[in-house]
């Protein structure tokens, strides 16, 4: 190879080089709380995320739109109806004007009726004294960020687990139980149950 064609080869590869080690742009991420399953009057919110970060500017797509849905950085449904049900996307930029991502993938909002849990309790047979019995108050469509309220008939309400137990049941444990669930400032209709009694 002759010298005078020397830098012209140096110079081609320094081109491929450099678009070989050319970053890839960042993928953006949607994420929603409290949950992707939620339920009408709850507050949702849809977050725009860089690497885990949240995102300087943005632009929210919604599926069936064809304009931008939102441009901020998170977007809070107050009170969240099924309308607002559908798959989100969105991109953004770190900075202003510059470094703009990827547009996520789309990830989908349910939102569902009024919710009532269900109350089981285990036995179900006649309880003697001493005997153990487990009442249960179960989310059937979704576990996530939930606690829960218990009552015994006109009782003041306590929080505690979705299972309670009895571990040594008498005659006065009998009476109406009621339970329900709270998430954030969202509040399940109540479900109740009749309870007997152990008997000696």
């Amino acid at each position: 190879m002759e010298l005078s064609q020397l830098p012209l080869v140096f110079l081609l590869i320094s081109i491929i080089h450099s678009g070989q080690t050319k970053e890839k742009k960042t993928k953006a991420k949607v994420t929603i709380k409290p949950d992707q399953h939620v339920f009408r009057g709850e507050t949702v919110t849809l977050r725009c995320e860089i690497n885990g970060e949240g995102v300087t500017i943005s632009h929210w797509y919604k599926e069936g739109l064809t304009s931008v849905f939102s441009k901020l950085k998170e977007h809070t449904f107050s009170s969240v109806t099924e309308s607002d049900a559908g798959k989100y996307s969105c991109y953004g930029s770190a900075t202003q004007g510059s470094n703009w991502s990827e547009i996520s993938d789309a990830v989908t909002l349910t939102v569902s009726d009024f919710l009532t849990p269900i109350l089981t309790v285990e036995p179900r047979y006649l309880l003697f004294t001493g005997d153990s019995v487990t009442l249960r108050c179960e989310m059937l469509k979704s576990q996530n960020g939930w606690e829960f309220l218990w009552r015994k008939d006109s009782n003041s309400e306590s929080t505690g687990a979705a299972t309670r137990t009895i571990n040594s049941v008498k005659v006065s444990d009998g009476g109406k139980y009621s339970c329900r669930a709270r998430r954030g400032r969202y509040y399940t209709n109540y479900t109740s149950l009749q309870q007997t009694g152990a008997s000696t």
